[in-house]
């Protein structure tokens, strides 16, 4: 297991801390492990959400046809990417 070497705040009304004590003792679990445990799991369902396509079959080929074709010459993008002026990168 990890080191818990960090740690986290956070400012909540009397009414959310009482329903939140609430639900971790309906757990047997402390408010850090109840809170803890259900930020993880949420953050992990959003990251999977956002890193993962899912397709339905057809859709899979087509997405695999996409990425095998040799790439398109888009000749009006290309223009105007020569006519942009360079982005500035902030330090």
């Amino acid at each position: 297991m990890p080191t818990k070497d960090h740690r986290r705040e956070l400012r909540l009304s009397s009414s959310d801390d009482d329903l939140i004590t609430e639900a971790a003792g309906l757990l047997g679990m402390s408010v850090s492990e109840f809170l803890l445990g259900r930020a993880v799991a949420d953050a992990e369902a959003i990251v999977d959400a956002h890193r993962t396509i899912r397709l339905q079959e057809e859709h899979y080929e087509v997405f695999l046809a996409a990425l095998d074709a040799p790439p398109r010459t888009l000749p009006k993008l290309l223009e105007q990417i020569r006519k942009s002026r360079p982005l500035k990168h902030a330090d």
